[in-house]
């Protein structure tokens, strides 16, 4: 466990460095100023917007993702003994979030061509990327719900939850108003225009929320481990269940 988590702070550490760190190198060079309030991350990606250093970008994102990567069979080995289904399925989205943060970095921010026959593709994995790892989160959170106090220490429902919950709602709203305003421009006028000067308005803004709640998600799965507040350790049997008899029911 202590080499484990030695290692997974690491994986922290140059996380901290290859994504906010990269990415605020190439800021501090974009050419027209880098506003993170109002620009999203994938203008740092662009050859259009960043033409001299977007190869700087995408290269920190593709190190980070591959950085992210042990944390998703971290995160399935941790839940386990809250419940062995939602353990995989933690796991599995987090992995398919970063194979798809990877595959964007690829793919060069246009709108111009379709890319294998998909108008905004690069938009389209970003958002799938976004979606899969938010719905890991989420099964995160509810297993730490579950398993509070038991086998998971009470803390870190609170932390997974802040994290989760509110930068999750901040950009499905920032979406919704949108498309809302693409949709229905007489419907979403009175709100566009209260809102439009509000950093809350823009997607760029709850981007880097979300990268900073993911961050702290993952600083807190690092520290996860079975609760010995009641002195015993709660742990999976040999046929994957959980030995608890009161955890049986969240199969």
């Amino acid at each position: 466990m202590f080499r484990r988590r030695l290692g997974l702070m690491i994986l922290l550490c140059l996380i901290l460095v290859s994504f906010f760190g990269v990415l605020a190198v190439s800021a501090s060079m974009f050419p027209k100023g880098y506003d993170w309030r109002y620009r999203v991350i994938s203008n740092l990606l662009s050859p259009r917007d960043n033409p001299q250093h977007y190869r700087v970008a995408a290269a920190g994102l593709i190190l980070t993702g591959l950085f992210m990567v042990p944390f998703a069979f971290h995160l399935t080995h941790s839940l386990r003994v809250v419940s062995i289904f939602a353990a995989r399925i933690a796991g599995a989205t987090l992995l398919l979030g970063i194979v798809a943060l990877i595959a964007d970095c690829f793919v060069v921010p246009q709108h111009a061509h379709a890319t294998l026959g998909i108008r905004r593709f690069h938009e389209s994995l970003a958002r799938s990327s976004a979606g899969l790892i938010g719905l890991s989160m989420l099964v995160g959170c509810w297993c730490a719900w579950n398993g509070r106090g038991r086998v998971l220490p009470r803390w870190l429902f609170r932390v997974w939850g802040t994290v989760t919950l509110l930068p999750l709602a901040g950009v499905v709203c920032s979406e919704a108003l949108l498309l809302l305003s693409q949709f229905d421009p007489a419907l979403s006028r009175p709100i566009r225009n209260a809102l439009r000067h509000s950093v809350f308005w823009h997607l760029g803004f709850w981007e880097w929320i979300g990268a900073v709640a993911v961050f702290i998600f993952l600083c807190a799965a690092t520290f996860l481990k079975p609760n010995e507040s009641d002195g015993c350790f709660h742990v999976a049997g040999a046929d994957g269940a959980p030995t608890d008899p009161r955890l049986r029911n969240t199969e």
